[in-house]
């Protein structure tokens, strides 16, 4: 079953989210988001699954990105959960394969600007990065957290998962 993909670009964030919510198998191709500037926003660029959803998120591509003071620029959150306290892990989630994350830069409000946090059952496959500059407000340092995620090809990423 195809359902209608929930994009949200406003003032906010840029973030292709909410999929599998309350279990729902859901799919999703085909993204493209090319040319945005973002300025003093929450999230940058973020795909949202719920837990113990499933289906697949794939073919998605974030090209040609600029951001200023974004807290979260680059966000795959496959755990996420709405509770204060941690949920219980689910064995289903939307499966996220082949994302592009190409020519971002700017800065970031926090102290990780590249955050993947990846299912253990279901791990993000095939992401690339390449010419990724994000830094910390002036040009701070900043890190990259990458949990359970594969890698297809990293060229001139910073912050980097990969040491």
């Amino acid at each position: 079953m195809l359902r209608t993909l929930l994009i949200i670009i406003c003032n906010d964030y840029h973030s292709i989210g909410s999929l599998g919510a309350r279990g729902a198998k859901e799919f999703v191709t085909g993204i493209k988001v090319n040319g945005a500037k973002l300025s003093g926003t929450k999230n940058g660029v973020r795909i949202k699954t719920w837990q113990g959803g499933s289906g697949m998120a794939s073919n998605i591509e974030f090209r040609n990105i600029e951001m200023e003071n974004v807290t979260n620029p680059i966000i795959i959150d496959q755990n996420y959960c709405d509770k204060k306290e941690s949920c219980q892990k689910q064995k289903s989630a939307v499966q996220i394969k082949n994302v592009l994350y190409q020519n971002i830069s700017g800065t970031s409000a926090s102290d990780v600007a590249v955050n993947f946090d990846c299912s253990e059952s279901f791990p993000c496959k095939g992401i690339i990065m390449q010419n990724i500059d994000l830094q910390g407000e002036g040009g701070k340092y900043v890190e990259a957290s990458c949990n359970n995620v594969q890698f297809s090809y990293l060229e001139d990423v910073n912050p980097s998962c990969c040491s």
